[in-house]
């Protein structure tokens, strides 16, 4: 389970982050690398089967890659390697899982970051980590501080520059018991599930609701690979217990292993009850 105080601050941060593509240059103080380095090995049971690296200076040659109508990625001080171990069934949903909160803790410090798992080079990280023999390098993350904020192009902005966070509507992605019929707190969480990043922003996931649990499926009928969307999938899942534990409902997952289930999330204890 996440600790409650950093449940809190990461749901504060699902709420400004965005994908910051130009950065400034300048060196992130070295009190903030250390917080974030308390988190490169796990902060909950989830993050079994990921591991994460903290790589100073070389970004440019690690971002080099074509970023399409974005743009490339340029300034960035550090660069974040997420590494997921296959010998582990369930390794994609870790990186994704670690990974995010990783990032929304870079965010609630001020940095800007960048979900990237296509476009970079893989051969130019592996040569500065020591991978194990079931190892292998499944996404990077800029982390730097942002240049001229607001102006940056964001990650939604190719077709519709209407906010940070466009997304599917809620109803579209759940299935289950009615909202009416939601208990209170329920919402919350699942708006900000709702709000995860994910690969070329296709929200690849589903939220089966019912009383005491909310199912993660993948979603079926999608063009990315399964790996894909169970690393998305699990980017969800921390958007969703960290809003969970801000809203003083605690519980804890039960990963499956019939596709397109992912997780249930089952909740145990309600500190206090919040309008939905």
């Amino acid at each position: 389970m996440i600790r409650e105080d950093l449940a809190s601050r990461w749901y504060n941060a699902i709420f400004s982050r965005h994908s910051v593509r130009a950065y400034d240059g300048s060196s992130v103080p070295s009190g903030m690398q250390d917080e974030i380095g308390q988190l490169l090995d796990g902060f909950s049971p989830m993050c079994k089967g990921a591991r994460a690296v903290l790589l100073e200076g070389g970004s440019s040659e690690i971002l080099a890659g074509f970023m399409g109508v974005f743009g490339k990625i340029s300034g960035a001080d550090l660069v974040l390697a997420l590494i997921g171990d296959a010998s582990y069934p369930n390794h994609e949903v870790a990186v994704g899982f670690l990974g995010e909160g990783i990032i929304l803790h870079a965010t609630s410090l001020g940095l800007g970051t960048c979900w990237v798992s296509g476009t970079y080079s893989r051969k130019a990280v592996e040569a500065r980590i020591e991978l194990g023999e079931s190892e292998k390098v499944m996404a990077v993350s800029p982390i730097g501080f942002a240049e001229k904020p607001g102006n940056e192009m964001e990650e939604n902005s190719m077709k519709a520059p209407g906010g940070l966070h466009k997304r599917k509507p809620l109803e579209s992605l759940i299935r289950g018991l009615p909202m009416k019929d939601w208990p209170p707190g329920f919402r919350n969480i699942l708006e900000a599930a709702r709000l995860a990043p994910s690969a070329v922003n296709r929200q690849p996931w589903r939220f089966t609701v019912k009383s005491d649990r909310i199912l993660v499926s993948a979603a079926r009928f999608e063009l990315l690979p399964m790996a894909a969307r169970k690393l998305d999938c699990g980017i969800a899942m921390l958007h969703l217990e960290a809003a969970s534990g801000a809203s003083g409902i605690h519980g804890e997952w039960s990963l499956l292993d019939t596709p397109p289930g992912v997780a249930e999330y089952i909740i145990r204890h309600r500190l206090r009850r919040r309008d939905s």
